[in-house]
């Protein structure tokens, strides 16, 4: 394992607990200063990602119900972020080359199709789909 690899893999290591800290202590329903989703504040209409730093603020605290039900799409995102990042440290172990998951032209359209469909879902006005707003 190379000096940059080993840099980068500690880098997103503390990044990502920093960001989990904060978000640990620092409410974003109560906090000011967490910017507020610009698609929503315009049209009053949620987003693919509303919703997001409420449900990571959940997640820190243990409440993974309550995090898929504010946005489940960060949470698979976030799922499919931490897999690559494992696929990324195994491959530097050994000595292998890394292609990220991201790299699938398929898998980004898919993801794409998908936020859209939730985001056209999640703001029908009717029930069950009312339960999908954040």
């Amino acid at each position: 394992m190379s000096t940059k690899q080993l840099t980068i893999i500690i880098g997103v290591l503390v990044i990502a607990l920093g960001g989990a800290v904060a978000l640990f202590f620092l409410d974003p329903s109560k906090q000011i200063f967490f910017p507020k989703c610009a698609f929503f504040v315009s049209t009053g209409y949620s987003c693919p990602g509303c919703g997001s730093s409420r449900a990571l603020f959940q997640l820190t605290h243990g409440n993974v119900l309550e995090a898929v039900r504010l946005n489940p799409g960060i949470l698979c995102l976030l799922g499919m972020g931490v897999t690559d990042f494992g696929r990324y440290i195994r491959s530097t172990t050994q000595a292998k080359p890394f292609r990220t998951l991201f790299a699938n032209t398929w898998l980004v359209i898919g993801l794409v199709i998908a936020m859209l469909i939730y985001a056209v879902v999640r703001n029908l006005p009717w029930a069950p789909f009312t339960s999908l707003a954040p």
